[in-house]
């Protein structure tokens, strides 16, 4: 058996996807064992035709029988397989995948040279290899992997987002940066990113130095009957969205690295989780505090950062770090709405036009409770049936509450004396919308 060093790269398509599915042809090889895998690192495109995609570049080491052409015929069966034309070099790819490095073997040939020619120039390759394989020597230049990524030339702005799929590597790569003094900040996303997600990671940057998105698409808070299957994942987007924005890292785990074999293990969410969703949505929050919980766990961060328009999955977030006294500050961050006022959320794609329009009465009810509010009216009730009517005469019939709450407690309100929330759940067509507003009165 030899130990080699192999480099993988996708700008073409789904490339994350790309990468793993090479990934897991690898692992299906009756004559590979893959020992270790880096994270995936974005890297910008050298040579080639302009206007191309960033890659997503990684490194494996695996363990094979294989000498190295028979390991290099392997990779390019799966490259074909995944749907790689060479018509162009340098040119964009589903899938690239290299040998860099095979034990000390050192080969020269018209079809075959082993180590890779060029991986001792190539940022791209050597820094995903430098994190699984730094203290590699390479056989010619008797110089570790780490020590020719160093030797380079400063391409700090070459390299962009970095994604990481397993638990143990996202949680190793932060408590690393937390001795180094950086301060992070996390924010848990469900993906089908919108500018609302965006602000959040806006909002990270100004409390720390490093910021962590997650994308988990979590099973545990959907019932039986709701979207879990048709919910929107849409990840290659999702992760430019976030490069664009500047997000350093992203946690990408599979369900199983979240909830493995023989999970049960749930946290109880507390009082504030009993209504209104609590009701309409029973178990919702807590498959939502016990995702929460497990990703402050794995990404150890200083701060996290949630959306008010989630108001109660907020207030529960709140509650349950401050009774289980977890290391984390929690930031409220405001609702993002579209010129015409409707809160921005990944369920609005499941509108068709007339009820986009027909869900417009949703933030116009609540606008309507907040004119009450300012104006003095005090009947709590003379308020929600204002927004009743508001959302009915739009055509909404199914409303699962339209109501004034204490925002700390979410107990309802008769009357307004103090601190209030409006909070809105209505179906628009077969689509669920929640939408809610604080209230100041004189």
């Amino acid at each position: 058996m030899a130990a080699c060093l192999l480099a993988l790269g996708s700008n073409q398509g789904e490339r994350i996807a790309n990468l793993l599915a090479a990934l897991a042809e690898l692992r299906s090889h009756p004559a590979v064992s893959v020992e270790r895998v880096s994270s995936f690192l974005e890297t910008r495109p050298v040579g080639g035709p302009p206007g191309q995609s960033n890659y997503f570049n990684a490194a494996a080491i695996v363990e094979t029988q294989l000498a190295p052409a028979e390991l290099i015929a392997a990779l390019l069966k799966i490259e074909k397989k995944l749907g790689r034309e060479r018509s162009e070099r340098w040119g964009p790819r589903t899938i690239d995948l290299d040998v860099l490095l095979c034990g000390d073997q050192v080969i020269n040939q018209p079809e075959i040279a082993v180590p890779h020619p060029r991986m001792q120039e190539r940022p791209f390759v050597l820094a995903p290899a430098a994190e699984i394989a730094g203290d590699w020597v390479h056989p010619t230049s008797q110089k570790t992997i780490g020590q020719l990524l160093a030797s380079l030339p400063d391409t700090s702005g070459d390299l962009g987002l970095r994604v990481i799929t397993s638990p143990g590597e996202i949680q190793a790569a932060v408590l690393e940066l937390r001795r180094e003094g950086r301060r992070v900040a996390l924010v848990p996303t469900m993906g089908a990113l919108h500018a609302g997600h965006l602000s959040l990671v806006h909002i990270a940057r100004q409390h720390a130095k490093i910021v962590v998105a997650t994308i988990f698409v979590n099973p545990t808070q959907f019932g039986p009957h709701e979207d879990f299957g048709k919910y929107p994942r849409t990840l290659d987007a999702d992760l430019q969205a976030l490069s664009d924005a500047r997000c350093n890292l992203v946690f990408v785990p599979s369900q199983a690295d979240i909830y493995p074999p023989g999970f049960s293990t749930y946290v109880e969410p507390p009082a504030v989780a009993q209504p209104l969703e609590g009701v309409c949505r029973p178990g919702h929050f807590r498959g939502v505090a016990t995702v929460v919980l497990k990703l402050f766990h794995v990404v150890p961060a200083h701060v996290a950062c949630f959306g008010q328009k989630d108001f109660q999955q907020l207030l529960v977030i709140r509650r349950m770090v401050e009774d289980l006294s977890l290391p984390i500050e929690i930031v409220s961050c405001p609702i993002v709405r579209e010129p015409d006022g409707l809160a921005m959320s990944s369920r609005n794609r499941y509108l068709s036009p007339a009820e986009r329009q027909q869900a417009l009465a949703i933030s116009q009810a609540l606008e309507r409770a907040a004119q009450l509010a300012a104006a003095g009216e005090k009947n709590a009730a003379a308020i929600t049936s204002q927004m009743h009517s508001i959302l009915k005469q739009a055509g909404i019939e199914r409303i699962d509450y339209a109501t004034l709450a204490d925002p700390e407690t979410l107990t309802e309100l008769k009357t307004l004396d103090g601190p209030a929330v409006a909070l809105i759940a209505a179906h628009v067509g077969k689509t669920r919308l929640i939408d809610n507003r604080l209230l100041n009165s004189p």
